[in-house]
């Protein structure tokens, strides 16, 4: 199986194959994320998805994300069926509707002219056609797909829910790393990743912290002013994959 483009399961991560220093990232599996998702990953050897944590009540980056348009940024928002049960993320299913035409609609009016245009359209496409029953499965399929388009260096991709974790919700995190062979765990610098980061606790099981920086250069959009923290797509439909990329170092 591919190191690259592919999700693999624990038998290629085994914690003593490869380098003994080993970079792992962990971080929910988002719909057509931002740019700092996609520099976590090119900076990680190992990124999990971590799909075994319950899906977030109300708005959440899990299922949507923005694009900007001629009228300012707009929401693209994948319809999903919440439960009382608290079901994790890998369990959500996504709502039939008229949401993927007008998710491709929005991007071919809004990026135009695009020489990317079309290949981001068709990995999208491509996605959406293979019917994904839940929010987890299309994300990851999206996610491997662009990390591909866009050449990043190796990583190897697993999702939380096929490791045979022990415990639950966000105490996988150190159970996730030490099956993973980390020896720094990356991380970003949100509400979110901080609560659950315990350096002193890394610190003796030889696991050192790393905080990923949130910020990025400005680049060049169609429409004015500059508008930050979007989906990677308005980059990539802007700029294109070399710039982008250019952008994650």
């Amino acid at each position: 199986m591919s190191a690259k483009g592919e999700t693999e399961g624990m038998a290629g991560i085994s914690k003593n194959a490869g380098s003994s220093c080993r970079t792992v990232a962990i971080h929910q599996p988002n719909y057509l994320p931002w740019l700092g998702y996609f520099r976590k990953i090119a900076r990680s050897d190992v990124f999990v998805f971590f799909d075994n944590v319950q899906m977030p009540i109300g708005k959440s980056l899990v299922n949507r994300n923005k694009v900007l348009t001629a009228t300012g940024a707009q929401w693209l928002t994948v319809p999903t069926r919440r439960s009382s049960e608290g079901k994790s993320i890998a369990e959500t299913p996504i709502v039939d509707g008229s949401w993927v035409r007008k998710h491709l609609k929005t991007l071919e009016l809004s990026y135009s002219g695009s020489p990317w245009l079309e290949p981001t359209l068709e990995i999208m496409r491509r996605a959406f056609d293979s019917r994904p029953k839940t929010i987890a499965s299309l994300n990851v399929a999206l996610i491997e797909d662009f990390v591909h388009f866009l050449g990043l260096p190796d990583t190897r991709f697993v999702r939380a829910t096929d490791m045979a974790l022990e415990n639950s919700g966000a105490q996988t995190i150190v159970e996730i790393l030490e099956k993973t062979g980390a020896t720094t765990y990356l991380t970003g610098s949100g509400a979110g990743s901080m609560r659950h980061l315990d350096i002193e606790d890394l610190s003796a099981r030889r696991i050192k912290a790393d905080i990923l920086s949130a910020e990025f250069a400005e680049y060049t959009q169609r429409f004015e002013p500059f508008e930050a923290n979007l989906s990677f797509v308005d980059a990539l439909l802007n700029i294109g994959p070399d710039a982008t990329v250019s952008l994650l170092t």
